[in-house]
This record gives structure tokens, C-alpha cells and sequence, in this order.
């Protein structure tokens, strides 16, 4: 039986991210760290893109595993 995510789970997922990379943006700034829109977008994609991974190599162990990640039956 294979175990995925859902596709609400990656909304709760991108709905955490998004105040935290605004936040993020918020620190550079105050830090005095200048980034252009361009930079600033990569750095953003990276984020997501690497907490997704996280989720999908945790998802995968966990299947592995015998257990059910996502809390379902």
C-alpha cells in the first residue's frame, strides 16, 4: 500500500511556508541583507521546493516502514 500526501496536505504545507518566506524577505531586510526580486524568488522556490522533498523522503521512509504518515487508515 503506498502512502501519499494529499492534496490538502500540500495546501496546509504551502500555507505555512508563504509567512515564513514573507517573514523571511521581512529579516533580510532589517539585517540589511539586499536581495533583487529575482534573487529573492529563487530563494523563496528553494524553500519550497526543499520542505517538499523533506515531506516526500519522510512519507516514503515512513510507507517503508509499515506505518501510515499520513494519519490515514
Amino acid at each position: 500500500m503506498t502512502s501519499r500526501i494529499s492534496r490538502g496536505g500540500l495546501l496546509v504545507i504551502l500555507a505555512f511556508l508563504v509567512p515564513v518566506i514573507v517573514e523571511l524577505r521581512t529579516l533580510a531586510g532589517f539585517l540589511g541583507i539586499r536581495l533583487s526580486t529575482t534573487q529573492f524568488l529563487v530563494a523563496a522556490v528553494a524553500l519550497v521546493v526543499a520542505v517538499l522533498g523533506f515531506v516526500a523522503v519522510w512519507n516514503m521512509r515512513a510507507d517503508e516502514n509499515g506505518t501510515n504518515a499520513s494519519g490515514g487508515v
